[in-house]
């Protein structure tokens, strides 16, 4: 049920209309890092992307792309054991700033781009990625707000009623 759902809001995500960049699969990646299984996290960031990718096409950096997402899995595994709101920012910046750097990196490696294989052009490329990664921050951060509130919003409603139910 997990996966459908959180897959379902990824996706859609992707195919509504959005900023360039600004969909919640980085934060979804973060947030089921954190809370579920490899396993688990690893089979709703796949379908969230390939399902995406079947209707937005396929491209030469979808390595980079699906790679920093699943370095994104390993972060919130490794990093949000214990979460607060500065952990969870934090992690979320971070994992922002990689997803950033390697594709980006990706892009200037790809023959599809015409950036020059200098440093200069690698530096090119990074300067005309800054608006996309302002993008996917604010996706990210938003959307890991979402994901890790609410998931705390309603465990404590949960909780809540079950220590009702109990008095």
């Amino acid at each position: 049920m997990d996966i459908i759902v959180l897959s379902a809001i990824g996706i859609i995500s992707r195919l509504a209309p959005h900023l360039p960049n600004a969909t919640a699969v980085g934060a979804l990646a973060l947030f089921s890092g954190a809370k579920f299984g490899l396993k688990k996290a690893f089979a709703i960031t796949l379908v969230t992307m390939l399902a995406g990718d079947m209707f937005r096409g396929l491209h030469t950096t979808m390595w980079a792309t699906y790679g920093s997402l699943f370095a994104t899995i390993f972060l919130g595994k490794i990093f949000l054991k214990k979460q607060n709101i500065v952990t969870v920012a934090g992690v979320t910046f971070l994992s922002s700033v990689l997803f950033y750097a390697v594709t980006n990196f990706a892009v200037w490696l790809s023959p599809q781009f015409m950036y020059p294989k200098t440093m200069s052009g690698l530096i090119e490329c990074y300067i005309m990625g800054i608006p996309f990664f302002r993008n996917s921050l604010l996706g990210d951060l938003t959307y890991s707000g979402i994901f890790f509130g609410g998931y705390e919003l309603i465990m404590s409603l949960i909780t809540r009623k079950a220590f009702l139910k109990r008095s």
